[in-house]
């Protein structure tokens, strides 16, 4: 009985302590820009927000901007296959899906050619109609391109790109104020009827 005693005390202090080390789930806390994203192989993407506040039900318009950071010129599409992903204030993840191409023939005109040091803007949407939690809500930006098979396009930027974090306030879409026209009471005071000659 001793043992199985010992043995229940040092289990509940092992869940105390492992309880103890979890960490918080991540709310986000910041409007604005949180980093500069990540580098894969020369690119880097940065996303900006038009508006930093936003209202339930109306778009999140953002700008995703596409950099050449090496020192060589490249290919890539001018429309790439975009996602977006979203931590909303209460620390719940959500995105956007896309049906994710391998291979790809990529024709010139689709494409540009991104010097060293050049950049190109994306716009990029999101919309709110489904959101339901008001506060900051940390959107980041996905850029997805397929290996080219065109050998004409050489070299070619192909892979997957993700941009820094940017924090947005969302708040309760507000009804427009509404103009009540005053109408005139009904008299509600007892009427007496005039009287009745016989």
């Amino acid at each position: 009985m001793k043992n199985i005693l010992q043995r229940a005390c040092w289990l509940g202090m092992l869940m105390l302590a492992s309880c103890a080390t979890l960490p918080d789930e991540y709310r986000p806390h910041t409007v604005g820009s949180l980093n500069d994203g990540q580098t894969n192989n020369g690119l880097v993407i940065q996303l900006v927000a038009r508006d930093s506040i936003a209202q339930f039900g109306k778009p999140v318009i953002f700008q995703v901007v596409v950099l050449n950071t090496s020192h060589l010129a490249f290919w890539i599409p001018q429309k790439p296959q975009q996602g977006f992903f979203w931590t909303a204030p209460n620390g719940r993840h959500d995105c956007y899906f896309f049906d994710r191409e391998q291979v790809r023939f990529f024709n010139k005109k689709d494409c540009i050619l991104l010097q060293p040091g050049h950049s190109m803007v994306l716009p990029g949407l999101v919309d709110t109609a489904d959101f339901s939690y008001p506060g900051i809500t940390e959107f980041k930006a996905e850029i997805d391109v397929a290996q080219n098979s065109n050998p004409e396009l050489n070299p070619f930027w192909s892979g997957r790109a993700f941009s820094n974090s940017f924090g947005v306030q969302l708040i309760p879409y507000k009804l427009p104020g509404r103009v009540v026209l005053s109408t005139p009471a009904p008299d509600l005071s007892p009427h007496r009827s005039p009287p009745v000659k016989l």
